[in-house]
């Protein structure tokens, strides 16, 4: 999630209660396997991603995001089943574990949403 995260930031995060989903844009906390990853959320239930020569597109509309500004490799297309997430690094060229090779993030493996950055103190903000 580099440049927006680096290792050894402490963040406040807000549990996902049943009937709480997470928004496009959030950064979600998330199970895989036996760790927890953090991501952004960019496709939401129901939704079709595809990334074709670089651009990432949303129901057939380009989506431009504010946090990531050069290409999205590698190509595919991926339908959002119900009750899932499409989640991306920010750091696209170094995110492992996100939906393009693992697949979109289920409700089961959800854990949370990342409110706020608290320490280092320089770099305190919030995301939302």
């Amino acid at each position: 999630m580099e440049p927006l995260l680096e290792p050894g930031d402490y963040l406040i995060t807000r549990l996902l209660r049943p009937g709480r989903h997470p928004r496009r844009g959030d950064l979600i906390v998330y199970r895989n396997g036996d760790r927890f990853l953090i991501k952004r959320v960019i496709g939401l239930p129901g939704e079709t991603l595809m990334i074709d020569g670089g651009v990432l597109m949303i129901d057939g509309t380009p989506f431009v995001e504010p946090w990531w500004s050069a290409a999205t490799r590698p190509d595919g297309a991926w339908t959002v089943p119900p009750d899932s997430w499409f989640v991306l690094g920010d750091n696209r060229p170094h995110s492992s574990g996100d939906s393009r090779s693992a697949g979109p993030v289920g409700s089961p493996a959800l854990h949370s949403v990342a409110v706020a950055r608290y320490r280092p103190f320089s770099k305190i903000r919030r995301f939302r």
